[in-house]
């Protein structure tokens, strides 16, 4: 298939590559799918039409259920920034596997943004009116029911070898994949080493946390970071153990040689979405690997657990909870249970847990005394954007939108009034054309220039709209305050919801010095730049 281009066209190209899980496999068989062969036909095919090649967008092991793949997105961003206007691939199955959006891709957004769109193997090229083009559509439904088909089929094949005893997953923390058969666990003597502790010492009476504080002291690496460490990355927690991960490995029957598969389940084939499903449904196969915990053991600790667990203890709905940050290491401020005396502390949630291996500072505040000066301090805030706001400014910017919103609509009717006398200038010169009255090259040479100056027009009334667009959100948004700050103002004692309305979030400094970041720009730049931001500042609690 060897086409010129047409009408002069500078086309700047980008070829589009995409190889999904499905496809390695039938790779094995058939290697038309690889990268490599799929950019080989795709620069051919740019060679033989003298193309301008521009980018290479390639997503590996992606499904083309779904466009939200990087590389496509990077190549829809380079469209829209005007450095591509046409897309090859090497068949439609390339562009994705679902009927709907490949449609909507085809028919409507390329069209729309003047991209030309080549499938080569398919023979559909959008520049030209053919009957490949036309069903596409149909050819799109079929790359659907394939993806569809083919999904069902690999889930089969994955459901067998689940009901064989074969582990498809990570393998878990204390062992590794077998070197020979990559479905079969082994054991790993260091790693098992730490889960054979953590059940010794739990089966002797030591507690979930007393085991997390006994491995952190030991500096033992915590399973997320355990294959890690020869690569020199640490996180931030390196040899740090929560109570959480303890009581995973407590609860994980993978340790006593039962493989366990099959927990959930996908909503559908074109959804990332997994749902949970019931016991009774997973797979569960005894004996499929080397044991590092006794059954005998592994029950004993799952009594001991179920026999530990509680109901938590409620926390009251504090205000302010969860937009309590710690200035120094960012995490969450904790509000901790009444004490004996009735008074309640906020304190740095990663010092409260691992302050004994001098990670952060206390932050310790009276929580009640916090609650009351921030409360103050908003309606300090609100009050003083309410003066600020004066009824004759308010008129005067209102009048002055009014009459700005007024003349960017005279300007866009002005602009489609002059598009639709172009365009109909454009349909009188293809009637004369076609009389014989002016050449071929007079037609081409007006008709270009028309599409130019409608092309100028659009873009500026896109560009006015935009800006009708934000002042109207503007408004909006000062709307919205406006009806936010009566509101609070009116409250005995506000509600959760309108604080977070107010607020992105607090940060606490090791002094108790307050920083209020607010989610609207005017009472940003009130803490900012006003008096009150200063009492903000200084406001120290509790």
């Amino acid at each position: 298939m060897s086409y010129t281009i047409m009408n002069n066209i500078d086309y700047k190209v980008g070829i589009y590559i995409r190889l999904s899980r499905e496809d390695e496999e039938k790779e094995k068989y058939q290697e038309s799918e690889s990268i490599g062969n799929q950019r080989t036909l795709l620069m051919q095919y740019i060679r033989q039409n003298k193309l301008n090649f521009i980018s290479e967008y390639v997503d590996d092991g992606v499904s083309g259920t779904s466009f939200d793949r990087p590389a496509f997105n990077r190549m829809i961003a380079d469209i829209e920034a005007g450095k591509i206007n046409m897309v090859i691939t090497k068949d439609l199955s390339r562009l994705g596997r679902n009927y709907v959006q490949s449609g909507l891709y085809i028919e409507n957004y390329f069209p729309e943004h003047e991209v030309r769109f080549v499938a080569i193997l398919d023979n559909i090229d959008t520049a030209y009116d053919n009957s490949n083009n036309d069903i596409a559509p149909f050819k799109s439904i079929l790359n659907e029911m394939y993806a569809k088909d083919t999904s069902k089929k690999i889930n089969s094949v994955l459901q067998s070898k689940r009901r064989q005893g074969e582990y498809l997953g990570t393998a878990p923390y204390g062992y590794k994949k077998d070197p020979e058969n990559k479905y079969h666990l082994i054991i790993d003597k260091e790693a098992a080493n730490v889960v054979k502790l953590i059940y010794e010492k739990y089966l002797a009476g030591f507690g979930t946390m007393q085991i997390a504080d006994y491995l952190s002291k030991k500096k033992i690496p915590i399973p997320s970071d355990y294959n890690k460490r020869n690569r020199g990355a640490k996180s931030l927690t390196y040899g740090l153990w929560q109570q959480s991960t303890v009581r995973f490995i407590l609860s994980n029957e993978i340790y006593t040689g039962t493989v366990i598969q099959g927990k959930r389940k996908k909503v559908s084939f074109k959804s990332k979405k997994f749902i949970n499903l019931p016991e009774e449904d997973w797979i569960k196969i005894e004996n499929m690997h080397e044991a590092i915990i006794s059954k005998e053991d592994f029950e004993r600790a799952k009594k001991v657990i179920n026999a530990t667990k509680g109901s938590r203890v409620v926390q009251n709905d504090y205000l302010f909870k969860g937009l309590l940050r710690c200035y120094d290491c960012k995490g969450y401020i904790g509000i901790r249970s009444p004490d004996k005396n009735g008074n309640i502390y906020g304190r740095c949630q990663r010092y409260g847990r691992f302050g004994k291996f001098d990670v952060c500072s206390p932050h310790n505040f009276n929580y009640q005394v916090f609650e009351k000066q921030m409360l103050e301090v908003l309606r300090e805030v609100c009050k003083e954007y309410t003066n600020t706001k004066k009824l004759e400014e308010i008129a005067k910017q209102s009048k002055s939108k009014q009459s700005e919103e007024l003349c960017i609509k005279k300007k866009i009717d002005s602009f489609k009034e002059t598009i639709e006398k172009e365009t109909r200038k454009l349909e009188v010169m293809y009637d004369d054309r076609l009389a014989g009255i002016i050449t071929l090259d007079e037609y081409m040479k007006n008709a270009n220039r028309i599409k130019e100056c409608v092309k100028g027009y659009e873009q500026s009334i896109k560009e006015l709209e935009q800006e009708l667009s934000g002042e109207n959100d503007k408004t909006k948004s000062e709307s919205r305050l406006d009806n936010l700050i009566e509101e609070f103002l009116n409250m005995e004692k506000p509600t959760k919801e309108i604080i977070r309305e107010f607020i992105e979030k607090i940060e606490i400094h090791s002094d108790k010095q307050v920083d209020i970041y607010f989610n609207f720009k005017p009472l940003q730049e009130l803490n900012n730049n006003f008096s009150v931001a200063k009492k903000v500042y200084e406001k120290k609690v509790g």
